[in-house]
């Protein structure tokens, strides 16, 4: 067999069949035999495996005991506050067919969380009580396997003293998929999209070789936050080789047909195998009722055997051939008429070829389905659909209403509705001629890509997208309309990979043949991202002029509101790196009060407002604000066009910063362990949102002390500081990986890393990076002396970063980061004796930052301590007891009570007490202080 995705699939879950039938002896033996043989799926059947033994042995998913005989009726002798394993049973959530759900609480002191337990009826009759254990353990087994942010999670497992088992599953407080968006009238787009994360659940089910089987909104769940859960695998079956159908077990004909009639396939209820196109048509019919407020089926009589005639035999209208009430329209925020022509006919299409009666006739995987949802989505042609000129023309004219538009009005006025075919034929011809050229372009370029590593180059990302650039402007130096669009497409990825100064080159140039078009929106447009560039490259010079350029564009729209908000956010964060963030706050408040008028909260345009307030507020230290309206944009992001995927997983590490920038250093730790195991998931761990995540976990770890765990994330931090694909976050790995290794007792290699940020901290223009990146580096190396018990070298950097800062030592990043270099150099002197002398730059250094964070902000607070040290050691040991004690209860709110920093603080407030009590002499108090206590140094805000 060909190796293939498919092929691979099908044979990976042979494997685990066979092995699954297998003693412990046999399969072991068998194992080593494809160890020996090298097999190309040993590793994901090994996983597999690994993860039953888990389930199986790891002490709370025992094997589930057989029910005990009696022809008793289904029934619960369960109550409010019941004990099942270490939960309380708080509230009966409902019941079906072989089991009953409960609200829990976990009560056992361990920690604190609310579950939904799943009771097995323990009466079910004897004819029935093999088959549903049977199928309660499959469940226990699938969602042990299931790992995936849309998909309700197990938690625990076991069995009750009376032989009745039990699952403990996520509890989601959510409403069902349908019933939640009628609430919000939601559109039909955003129903779409809300959509998406159903199919990502379900597609990550079935590359883990489930069929859910009982698809059906009851079972898919929305929290208040627009989070999907996919709930109750209770019926789900893992899929077979070769071909994918799954023959009906034992199990299944003891069980009758499970699944729920309304929303179940042909093949279901034929009793056929069945594959994963099953739950492809139970996703058609709840997106059929999620578009039009009806499902496929219109039945003069409600019976079972109606449905099941319909079912089998009745092609379903399309969507928006169906009554389409007044009511339902509103429910979807729009009119009927309005709401026909919505779906009509691209959505009907998807619709249909997910409900046709023969699986083979559908789309052949839910990834499919999405990419024509997506298409939908994007205004692109749908696979769904026969792909007539036509259709293409249409797609084309709804892409670019306002120019076909304007242009129709034209020709119609001269010679009539005739040349107008004739005339977006042409477009049309000129687009796909366009779209033609693109491809044989893209192809080029990685063709030359091969041939040169072919040769042995080293062909980066960087050097690819130079060579595309440079082709552009000369291969197709003809065709400026397509020119244009690569070049947006290069530009963009440069920025994001933080080639600041290449994509500098690519916007002006994108600018000029935006001008040489006459396109003055769009040249509009392209200045304003420009600008938007030489702020990234810390040049708020050039971008306040670029800016300029934008507005004074001659002929560009003045009442467009996309482009006036994209003017008014880069105008805002102009203003911010001028300095100015209250003036940048007021403009971007007004101008997203704008946005929501006229666009629209969920509009792309207005969600970058937001971010950019709340960057703002954050600068300004109004953290409860900007985490507030952060929260805010997190809660619509799923429903913002234009956001891809890993653009709304990265709000999980902007919130995280947040939170760090806030000095809630629990709060961060606690939402990282749970943020970056999902972004890894769903994104992968290479992904930058991942990786800055990762980068956020070490930070926090070191910040709170616990030295130990951050010690386990070198080897991955080597890896990040060496790869230049994104510059920024390369330093970061670099300089935590050598604060790691500077606060390591006994490490001998720390030259290299130590001239590796030296060469980064005293570079010059040849490394595009701010001044305050490379003054920090300058100040972990002064750290880094510290540590090694070498002031005098510690003080020298300090004050070459210092340097380095100049005029940007007076706001923001700067200012902390200078206040951080004289908390420094006070340290240093303090380490040579020189407590006096050090005691003016501490203070300095603590009143620097209650300017910029505020006096009860955490690094305040910790800087506050250094500066007790020295009090005591010039004896004034009052004074010194009252800093500490004013900075203990900041320390335990914002850093945990069991935090090793919060316990070394305690532990120098318990002294210095002890020592104010026996009025002992001030020389009992370290002048080293960092060897004794780490806080000396913990307010060091290093690289972020």
């Amino acid at each position: 067999m060909s190796r293939t995705p498919v092929a691979d699939w099908q044979q990976l879950s042979a494997l685990y069949e066979l092995a699954d039938a297998l003693d412990p002896a046999t399969l072991e033996a068998w194992l080593a035999q494809l160890r020996t043989q090298a097999h190309p799926l040993l590793m994901q059947l090994e996983q597999m495996l690994g993860a039953r033994s888990q389930v199986q042995h790891n002490g709370f998913l025992g094997e589930l005991p057989r029910l005990p005989v009696g022809p008793e009726p289904l029934a619960t002798d369960w109550i409010e506050g019941s004990r099942i394993g270490p939960y309380r049973l708080v509230r009966h959530l409902g019941a079906g067919g072989m089991a009953e759900v409960w609200l829990a609480q976990r009560d056992d002191g361990a920690f604190q969380r609310k579950v939904a337990i799943k009771l097995l009826y323990r009466h079910a009759g004897s004819s029935q009580r093999d088959s549903f254990a049977q199928r309660f353990a499959r469940e226990r087994d699938i969602l042990a396997s299931l790992h995936h942010r849309h998909i309700a999670a197990l938690h625990d497992a076991g069995v009750t003293t009376g032989g009745q088992p039990w699952l403990a599953l996520e509890y989601v407080e959510g409403e069902p998929l349908t019933a939640w968006c009628d609430a919000r009238q939601m559109g039909i787009g955003a129903r779409v999209r809300l959509f998406r994360q159903v199919l990502l659940a379900v597609q990550h089910a079935h590359a883990n070789l489930v069929i859910h089987r009982d698809l059906k909104p009851g079972n898919i769940l929305v929290s208040e936050q627009g989070d999907v859960r996919l709930l109750d695998f209770g019926i789900a079956k893992l899929i077979e080789p070769e071909g994918g159908a799954l023959a009906d077990t034992e199990l299944t004909r003891q069980a009758g047909r499970p699944m729920t009639p309304r929303y179940a396939s042909p093949e279901q209820l034929l009793g056929q195998p069945l594959t994963t196109a099953c739950d492809v048509y139970s996703l058609g019919v709840v997106l059929y009722e999620l578009l039009c407020g009806e499902r496929p089926y219109e039945l003069k009589v409600e019976s079972a055997a109606q449905l099941e005639q319909a079912i089998l035999e009745v092609e379903p209208r399309a969507p928006s051939r169906r009554a389409l009430s007044q009511a339902i329209a509103q429910t979807r925020g729009t009119t009927g008429a309005q709401l026909r022509k919505t779906l009509a006919s691209d959505l009907d299409a998807v619709v249909l070829r997910a409900l046709a009666k023969q699986p083979t006739q559908r789309y052949g995987s839910v990834e499919a389905l999405r990419a024509d949802l997506d298409h939908w989505l994007e205004g692109e042609p749908v696979d769904a659909r026969a792909p007539s000129a036509v259709y293409r023309l249409s797609k084309f004219t709804r892409r670019h209403r306002v120019s076909v538009a304007l242009g129709a009005g034209a020709v119609l006025s001269l010679i009539g509705v005739a040349a107008v075919a004739v005339l977006m034929g042409l477009q049309a011809r000129e687009e796909s001629a366009r779209a033609v050229a693109a491809r044989d372009f893209m192809l080029n370029i990685f063709q030359r890509a091969d041939q040169e590593k072919s040769r042995g180059a080293d062909i980066t990302a960087r050097d690819l997208l130079e060579t595309g650039r440079k082709d552009v402007l000369t291969r197709l130096a003809g065709q400026p309309k397509l020119q244009a669009e690569l070049l947006r497409g290069i530009a963009k990825i440069q920025s994001d990979m933080g080639e600041y100064v290449t994509a500098d080159s690519t916007f002006a140039e994108l600018v000029r043949i935006k001008g040489e078009l006459h396109q003055p929106r769009e040249e509009a447009m392209a200045r304003a991202d420009h600008a938007f560039n030489a702020l990234q490259m810390n040049n708020p010079v050039l971008a306040k002029r670029l800016l300029q350029g934008a507005e004074s564009v001659p002929a560009r729209p003045a009442r467009d509101p996309e482009l006036n908000a994209r003017l008014t956010e880069v105008a805002g964060l102009v203003l911010r790196s001028q300095g100015d963030a209250r003036r940048a706050r007021e403009l971007l408040s007004a101008g997203r009060d704008t946005a929501i008028r006229e666009l629209g909260a969920e509009h792309l345009r207005t969600f970058r407002l937001g971010q950019a307030l709340y960057t703002i507020e954050s600068d300004l230290t109004n953290f409860d604000e900007s985490l507030a309206l952060h929260e805010d944009l997190r809660r619509i992001a799923v429903r913002v066009s234009g956001l891809d995927a890993g653009e709304v997983a990265s709000m999980d590490w902007e919130h995280v910063s947040l939170l760090i920038a806030a000095g809630r250093l629990a709060k961060a730790s606690a939402l990282v362990e749970v943020v970056l195991p999902r972004c890894v998931e769903t994104l992968g761990p290479k992904e930058q949102s991942c990786r800055m995540l990762f980068a956020d976990r070490v930070y926090v770890l070191l910040a709170l002390g616990k030295n130990g765990q951050a010690r386990d994330a070198i080897p991955r931090l080597q890896s990040m500081a060496l790869d230049a694909t994104f510059p920024f976050l390369q330093i970061r790995s670099l300089l935590l990986e050598f604060r790691l290794r500077s606060m390591s007792p006994g490490v001998t290699a720390l030259a290299p890393l130590f001239e590796r940020v030296r060469a980064f901290g005293q570079s010059g223009s040849e490394v595009a990076m701010k001044p305050t990146f490379k003054a920090d580096a300058l100040l972990a190396l002064a750290e880094s002396r510290l540590r090694a018990g070498d002031p005098k070298q510690a003080l020298h950097w300090a004050d070459m970063a210092a340097e380095l800062l100049g005029d940007f030592a007076s706001q923001g990043a700067g200012l902390r980061l200078a206040a951080t270099g004289q908390m420094l150099s006070g340290v240093a002197l303090l380490q040579q004796g020189q407590a006096e002398l050090g005691l003016s730059p501490l203070q300095r250094a603590q009143a620097d930052f209650a300017r910029v964070l505020g006096p009860e902000h955490l690094t305040t607070q910790l800087a506050a301590l250094n500066t007790a040290l020295a009090l005591a050691a010039l004896n004034r040991v009052t004074e010194a007891v009252a800093v500490a004690r004013s900075a203990e209860p900041v320390l335990r709110d914002a850093m945990g009570a069991d935090a090793p920093v919060y316990q070394q603080a305690l532990a120098l407030l318990d002294r210095l007490e002890r020592l104010s009590a026996a009025s002992m002499p001030s020389n009992t108090v370290p002048t080293t202080p960092m060897r004794d206590f780490d806080v000396a140094l913990f307010a060091r805000r290093f690289f972020r």
